[in-house]
């Protein structure tokens, strides 16, 4: 199929003039209809019309044809669509000085640092520029040498001829002014010289007669795959009323072009932003800036203030001609002009900066354009009160885009571009309750939460929300639209000359203000009604529209400084010396932002900077050359995965073997506090508290002091060598090893002797039935020293002596000799060794009695007992085996503590030695169990606290009682936190429904928070409150009740009493 164009043979004369803003229409229609060009020629021969042929560039089944007006054709069914074409009001948009003056020579002063790109050898050459304007003088002495006919063409006449037409208006020179800003050639100039003067230019007259859709598509689709840039510097007129935007054949043209202009890398379409701002006009009611297609340019002002005609909206991308004079300019028959400040210069200029970039990088789609101005611009010596930085680091403001653009760094990104990733639409209908209200003085607003289409797109390019909203002044609306990361656009102003009812039908308003952030997350959109008219308005519905890519676009290799601070003045030629940390490629200034290359190692920011250091700092790690960041919980790393951790951020330890960060230690791994370190227990167990020290063992393990053994049965032990389970010796019951000496309890039949297990007491001991509960088996004690054998423990019950002593009442005596002599075999008294009061023979260890200042160990007399003994009654007693030495007999007098005869560990705690110290104790290196610090159930040290009592968290290795957070008061009684109210900022403990202030999003009314406003009061969002309704009404707002109670009705002037009539309320207002 073909689009198609038709007029009648014979010119049909409208009926009616244009009446202010009534609408016009033309003797033309556009049809949409499906069929080969025969058919639509048949059909217009059928009907009396001429095809004009097709308008646009897409090939599709459909057709465009315009028809005849005032008799409306029968539809035949091949017609999917019609429509009459309506003259629309299309205004030129000029400088505010343009001043003739004779040929004299002009130079090039932007500040655009377009010098830069030339001093790299770029001139716009092999570059086509196209102006959509009021025609071009191709014989202008500047436009001549680069005039490109194959790029002309004159929409309104029809013919290849572009020339103004000065008889019915001389001041159609506003086209060439343009041409010559963008193109005017170098060494041939009378007026100037063009910013791409090498380029080609060429020019399509559609602004002289009466301008249609089918004129602007026309003049949009002319020519797409030899033209590279068309430049618009017109639009709907910025009275400050006006909305309007591109027709649907236009919308069209605008979408081909991008999609397949330049053979399918996209035509470039450059459009001046509106000027006028001194009528409180907003671009955001003109459809051309607000497109994704176009590039909206703005202008700054001299001096770097913004100029008092200037309009502001988010669609606006960039700025040209910031802070610059009046530049020359071309005009008709030779003649020059002054082209100030404004959208002509800076939409011109954009222009040729584009064509330099074209020359630099011919491959560069209409989308690594945009991308590359939002890179480069800078916002140097450009003022406004509204520069923000976006969620992705970019500088912007409503008033300038992303800032001035840079020739220079425009034509270096594009030399080393690389492809985009595609770019995906994701669009969704945000679920808003049916016709929202808007009540005049307030603000409504709806979130919607976006997935990006499930993450079709995830970083953002372009986002358009689409509203439908009805309003009795389209001018008293303001809009916002806040995006995840917090970037808020202003989609539109009041326009106080904006009087339209009409309010806004599925308008798209856009903004570039969230280029780079992610996609997925709550988007806010505010509405706020500033009129005082008491009906006020509606919200319908309203949609999102994300354009943007599911993957990064990859950061360009070279970046620049973007801070003011960083590159005050547009970058020239630097010769000084570079910073040690640059490579031999040099540098564009001193600094270790502005290397080409760095020597060793650089690092990469969001906003689009890079800085050379001579090793990556602590939470990065190098990649190559590029330090990369590390995970976030990582200090240090080796990759940016979260398991390529060497040591890691404060509040985190790293898990031995894992390589990963955490708050908490896993249930099974103790935390080395010197490494910060996790570490895994030892085998069978479960939780601990070192490697050395279990807790809880695993199943099929039991504890054993402070270690987890395989569980055997009574009678058997664990032989840790081959970790089989092994029956005991047979005089033991229980056991810790082999042999009778490893016994833990006697088996029945045998006898506890010095820890041994023995079948009879030895000679020296007697028997005796322990008297505890758990020691229920006999045995054996040692005899009083005096005694050979006994039956008791004191020196009254021997039952045998030794030799020299003979037996006398149970006690054994000396035959003859004096204290401190012995009898030998032959009846001889010898003197006792010097330390022994009483003995059996002359040597140390003969001793049977001693002085009071000694005790009796073993037969020897010594100052002290041995270690694991006491001092009891003249004689040294052997401690507890659990005890490393006591103060008196028994498991409870322990003073100190080793590893026992069975070796078990053991621990000194409250006199005892323990196999494991109690909870909120630790073991020591000197075998104690020492407190933790006050509310740790579990440490490894006094301030290494592994677990706290509730409500108490573990901070800093001691145990921190939580304070209560927003919405929670504190318990004293549980020592917790109590979940206020919901809504409640703090809440009183005696009334969690008592709250004196909300959190954000709630109403506060009789000091409690609500969601939504109780029934019979209404809400004032500007201070979050509630206020009641007049007594009857059950629903009201500030102005007027809507619904009464029982029995009452709503009169226009009283609330009256449906029984009796009477008058409850006074007159109410209309």
């Amino acid at each position: 199929g073909r689009t198609a164009t038709f007029l009648p043979y014979v010119p049909l004369i409208n009926e009616g003039q244009c009446v202010c803003h009534a609408a016009v229409y033309t003797n033309e229609w556009a049809m949409k209809i499906r069929g080969d060009p025969e058919s639509v020629d048949r059909m217009a021969d059928k009907h009396g019309f001429v095809n004009l042929g097709q308008v646009s560039l897409r090939r599709t089944d459909s057709s465009f044809t315009p028809v005849q007006p005032h008799r409306r054709p029968v539809v035949p069914v091949q017609v999917e669509w019609l429509q009459q074409q309506e003259v629309l009001r299309r205004a030129k948009r000029s400088s505010r000085s343009s001043r003739i003056f004779s040929t004299e020579s002009g130079g090039c002063r932007s500040g655009v640092n377009v010098a830069a790109a030339w001093r790299r050898g770029y001139s716009g050459r092999g570059v086509v520029v196209s102006v959509l304007d009021d025609g071009i003088e191709t014989e202008h002495p500047d436009l001549k040498p680069n005039y490109d006919p194959s790029a002309s063409y004159d929409v309104n006449g029809q013919d290849p001829d572009p020339s103004p037409d000065y008889s019915s208006d001389a001041a159609n020179f506003h086209g060439t002014q343009c041409a010559g800003l963008v193109a005017a050639a170098a060494n041939h100039s009378v007026c100037t010289v063009g910013v791409s003067f090498n380029a080609r230019i060429g020019g399509i007259r559609m602004l002289g007669g009466d301008v249609t859709d089918r004129v602007e598509a026309q003049a949009l689709s002319f020519g797409t795959h030899h033209i590279d840039i068309f430049l618009s510097v017109w639009g709907p007129e910025d009275d400050g009323a006006t909305l309007g935007g591109p027709g649907p054949l236009t919308r069209l043209a605008l979408q081909n072009g991008a999609r397949a202009g330049r053979n399918g890398r996209g035509s470039v379409f450059v459009w001046a932003s509106g000027s006028g701002g001194r009528r409180g006009d907003h671009c955001s009611c003109d459809g051309y800036s607000n497109s994704i297609y176009t590039i909206s340019i703005s202008s700054g002002g001299p001096g770097g203030d913004p100029p008092d005609d200037l309009e502001r909206c988010a669609a606006t991308l960039a700025a040209a001609s910031g802070g610059e004079d009046d530049r020359d300019a071309v005009r008709r028959r030779q003649l020059c002009s002054r082209a100030g400040p404004g959208p002509v210069q800076s939409s011109s200029v954009a222009a040729g900066v584009i064509a330099l970039a074209l020359e630099a990088n011919p491959s560069l789609t209409w989308r690594d354009v945009q991308h590359i101005i939002v890179r480069t611009s800078r916002p140097h010596r450009l003022r406004a009160p509204d520069w923000h930085v976006n969620g992705a680091g970019h500088k912007v403001s409503h008033l300038y885009g992303f800032g001035l653009l840079d020739a220079g760094a425009m034509v270096a990104e594009a030399e080393r571009w690389e492809p985009l990733p595609s770019q995906h639409r994701c669009e969704e209908e945000a679920d808003i309750q049916p016709s929202r209200v808007l009540h005049p003085g307030s603000t409504l607003t709806s979130v919607h939460q976006s997935t990006g289409c499930a993450g079709a797109v995830a970083f953002v390019e372009h986002v358009v929300a689409r509203l439908s909203v009805a309003h009795r002044r389209r001018g008293d609306l303001s809009i916002w639209l806040t995006s995840p990361a917090g970037t808020v656009s202003e989609l539109l102003a009041n326009r106080p000359l904006d009087g339209s009812p009409e309010g806004f039908q599925d308008w798209d308003f856009l903004t570039a203000h969230c280029w780079g952030e992610r996609a997925a997350g709550p988007w806010t959109l505010s509405v706020q009604d500033a009129s005082r008219d008491r009906s006020g308005g509606a919200l319908h519905k309203w949609s999102l529209v994300i354009y943007g890519t599911a993957e990064q676009p990859r950061p360009e290799r070279r970046l620049r400084a973007r801070s003011a601070e960083a590159d005050p003045e547009p970058a020239e030629e630097y010769s000084g010396p570079c910073d040690p940390e640059c490579s031999e490629d040099g540098c564009e200034g001193p600094g270790p932002r502005q290397c080409v290359t760095c020597l060793h190692f650089f690092l990469k920011f969001k906003n689009n900077t890079r800085l050379c250091v001579p090793e990556c700092p602590r939470g990065f790690w190098a990649d190559r050359r590029r330090c990369k960041r590390c995970y976030s919980s990582c200090e240090s790393c080796s990759g940016s995965r979260s398991d390529q951790c060497s040591s890691c951020q404060p509040g985190h330890h790293l898990t031995e073997g894992a390589n990963t960060c955490s708050p908490a230690c896993a249930e099974d791994s103790y935390l080395d506090h010197d490494l910060n370190m996790c570490r895994k227990c030892s085998d069978n167990c479960w939780k601990c508290s070192s490697l050395s020290i279990c807790t809880e063992c695993r199943a099929g393990s039991s504890l054993h002091g402070n270690r987890c053994q395989r569980s055997c049965e009574a009678g058997s032990y664990h032989d840790e060598e081959d970790g089989s389970c092994k029956p005991c010796h047979q005089a033991c019951a229980t056991c810790a090893g082999a042999g009778a000496g490893s016994c833990q309890r006697c088996a029945e039949g045998f006898l506890m002797e010095e820890w041994r297990c023995v079948s009879s007491c030895s000679p020296g001991f007697y028997a005796v039935q322990l008297e505890t509960e758990t020691a229920d088996h006999k045995t054996c004690r040692r005899c009083d020293a005096s005694c050979l054998t006994c039956v008791g423990p004191s020196r009254g019950n021997c039952s045998s002596c030794s030799g020299g002593h003979s037996l006398q009442d149970g006690v054994c005596v000396s035959s003859g000799c004096s204290d401190g002599q012995f009898r030998d075999a032959d009846g001889t008294c010898h003197s006792c060794h010097a330390t022994c009061v009483k003995c059996t023979g002359p040597q140390s260890q003969d001793c049977i009695s001693c002085a009071s200042s000694r005790a009796l160990d073993g037969g020897r007399c010594v100052a002290a007992c041995a270690r694991g003994r006491y001092e009891s009654g003249g004689r040294c007693h052997l401690c507890d085996h659990t005890c490393e030495s006591c103060v008196e007999g028994g498991a409870a007098n322990c003073s100190s503590c080793d590893t026992d005869k069975f070796g078990v560990e053991r621990y000194l705690h409250g006199g005892r030695c323990v196999d494991a110290c109690p909870e909120a104790f630790y073991h020591t290196a000197e075998r104690r169990c020492e407190p933790c610090s006050p509310h740790c159930r579990r440490c490894s040290g006094t301030a290494r606290c592994l677990s706290c009592h509730s409500p108490y968290y573990v901070s800093d290795g001691r145990c921190a009682k939580p304070e209560c957070g927003e919405g929670e008061v504190e318990d004293p009684e549980y020592e917790d936190c109590m979940a206020c109210q919901e809504g409640c900022r703090k809440c009183a403990l005696y009334n969690p429904r008592h709250c004196p202030s909300c959190v954000p999003g709630f109403y506060s009314f009789q000091d409690a928070c609500y969601k939504y406003c109780p029934a019979k009061t209404y809400s004032v969002d500007g201070q979050m409150t509630c206020v009641p309704c007049d007594d009857n009404c059950m629903n009201c707002d500030e102005h007027e009740c809507y619904w009464c109670e029982t029995d009452l009705f709503l009169s226009e002037q009283y609330t009256l009493n449906i029984d009796t009539g009477e008058h409850l309320v006074g007159l109410l207002l209309r």
